[in-house]
């Protein structure tokens, strides 16, 4: 390789006592030769090249070694500025350009800027997917805990039964006691092996942070290139492994001892009790920490529309209004906006109460301090669910009607607060009739559509990443999707109103359990603490608001 370098380095010497055509044919050898050693190994037109980094990562593994500096700005063959084609994800020299002509072509330094945007982007995405993963090793050592304590008080309760046993029956006890503990072992295993696949994934995740980190923050723009785009693919590839929460949950239960009948002896075995494994949706367990319905809208039903205002207060519609009210968790009304027309739905950010209307088919803006219409978008289609994306961008559900007709196309859009510019975004054709919508801490947008039974989870430029329509735990009724929400976890929140639960989703949109506010035995175990659910929202404290079909609302806070 020395050898090669050497006469590569001979010829550029050469070419400049030669003559043109005499340096034409240098340069055609010298094509060659950049080809060979893939400074342009790629096809033209081919922008997928997953191995675009091997050849330049063999041959230069000395930039490795120069993270700090600035040195390496000039092609070792030719002596110029390096460049970077976008099509072939690698970087040529000006002479070895020609090889890419057809390419698009850009300085390093451009391309190693946009590099370090990316790499700082996955950052807090692989920091959200690390404090999922470390609530659910905090929920299933929970679980374990339960388990134990759980079997416990069965063994405990067997031993006190052995005591009215007859002679001999200490061998009847042991073998129950011993086929116990090899079910519990068996579950225990489950559980440990799955936080080992969490740890794994965290410990994954950490070092993708800090090496993202360090190249973004590195000097030597081929460096950057070279070893960031292999990074971004690594993050990309965690982020997709983040691991599938456990689906089910068991429960251990002991049979009581039967009352004799006419005097007779129970036999040991049902003297000792029958013992069974219960298996359950896992459960996402919470308190309910209140149940009101304010005086104010005492006759009223339906919690139509729901948003954070706050710790303690939540803004709050019944009966599509036309007043929101905001309301704290004792159940007092501390404000009320009347909006003139029937409300559909309500958002919040930065001191803004956002109303989308059915009815007048407009977008109403309040100011949360004077309480004032600040403004009205006028809307084409009919707008529904609607969420901040950012400060001055909602992303709103759009129909043609409010009962889907053959023939409608409905549509997410973003819509600018400043401009009232609408931008529909490209995923019209999976959608039927989009109801409500939510955006994660990674930018998700998630999309209920009760007539296609589903939500679906799309990027942020609108992009179907996936999709849910129901866990694979059988529930009584099809799934019907209404309000959704996110938490600070990326974990996504959607209410099933013919199923009286609430679904509780992964960043990635898998399905990993119900809520469930009772803790007692339910093999179904659906129940949330309210039944026919119909809105949702979290406040910034982190406490669920759960509001049905008869007007109530529902607090939950977290047990884990």
């Amino acid at each position: 390789m020395i050898r090669k370098i050497a006469e590569f380095m001979l010829l550029v010497a050469n070419c400049k006592q030669k003559g043109f055509i005499d340096c034409v044919k240098e340069n055609v050898k010298m094509k060659e030769q950049c080809e060979n050693r893939n400074m342009g190994n790629c096809k033209e037109g081919n922008s997928n090249n997953s191995d675009d980094t091997k050849g330049v990562l063999k041959e230069n593994v000395k930039w490795q070694n120069k993270s700090n500096t600035n040195s390496s700005t000039k092609c070792d063959l030719h002596d110029s500025v390096y460049l970077f084609c976008l099509d072939c994800r690698n970087i040529v020299c000006g002479q070895c350009e020609n090889i890419h002509s057809s390419h698009t072509m850009v300085k390093v330094s451009d391309a190693s800027r946009a590099t370090k945007l990316k790499l700082k982007a996955e950052i807090p995405a692989l920091k959200n997917l690390i404090r999922f993963a470390n609530l659910v090793i905090k929920d299933l050592n929970s679980y374990l805990e339960k388990l134990e304590a759980l079997l416990a008080e069965i063994i405990s309760d067997i031993i006190a039964r052995s005591a009215n046993l007859p002679e001999g029956g200490d061998i009847l006890t042991t073998t129950l006691i011993s086929d116990i503990q090899e079910v519990h072992n068996g579950e225990t295993n489950r559980i440990k092996n799955k936080i080992s696949e969490f740890d794994q994934f965290v410990s994954s995740a950490k070092t993708a942070v800090i090496n993202c980190d360090n190249l973004a923050n590195a000097i030597d723009d081929s460096y950057v290139i070279v070893k960031g785009n292999a990074e971004l693919a690594n993050a990309s590839h965690i982020k997709g492994s983040l691991p599938m929460c456990l689906l089910e949950r068991s429960i251990y239960i002991l049979t009581p001892v039967p009352e004799p009948k006419g005097g007779e002896t129970l036999p040991p075995e049902q003297m000792l009790g029958e013992f069974t494994v219960a298996n359950v949706p896992w459960r996402i367990e919470v308190k309910r920490i209140a149940s009101l319905r304010p005086e104010a809208v005492a006759s009223s039903r339906f919690v139509t529309t729901m948003c954070s205002a706050g710790d303690e207060h939540a803004w709050v519609c019944w009966q599509w209004g036309p007043k929101v009210h905001m309301v704290d968790k004792e159940g007092n009304v501390k404000q009320t906006i009347d909006a003139g027309c029937k409300v559909d739905d309500i958002c919040t950010n930065n001191g803004s109460l956002v109303l989308t209307s059915h009815e007048a088919k407009c977008i109403k803006i309040y100011e949360t301090t004077s309480f004032e219409l600040i403004k009205t978008i006028e809307i084409e289609k009919v707008p529904r669910g609607t969420y901040f994306a950012s400060d001055n961008e909602l992303v709103v559900c759009c129909v043609q009607n409010l009962h889907h007709r053959n023939g409608d196309v409905s549509a997410v859009a973003k819509v600018n607060t400043q401009t009232s510019e609408a931008k529909e975004l490209p995923c019209g054709e999976h959608l039927i009739q989009p109801w409500r919508v939510a955006v994660n801490v990674n930018g998700d947008i998630c999309v209920s559509d009760r007539n296609k039974g589903c939500v679906l989870i799309l990027d942020s430029e609108g992009k179907v990443k996936t999709s849910y329509s129901g866990p694979e735990t059988t529930t009584r009724h099809p799934f019907a999707p209404h309000a959704v929400c996110c938490d600070k976890f990326g974990q996504i929140f959607v209410v099933d109103y013919t199923n009286h639960t609430v679904h509780v989703l992964d960043p990635l949109g898998r399905f990993r359990g119900f809520l469930i506010m009772d803790t007692e035995l339910e093999k179904r175990a659906i129940f949330m603490g309210t039944s026919s659910p119909f809105s949702i929202t979290m406040d910034t404290a982190g406490d669920v608001w759960v509001g049905n079909k008869f007007g109530y609302l529902t607090i939950l806070k977290y047990l884990i």
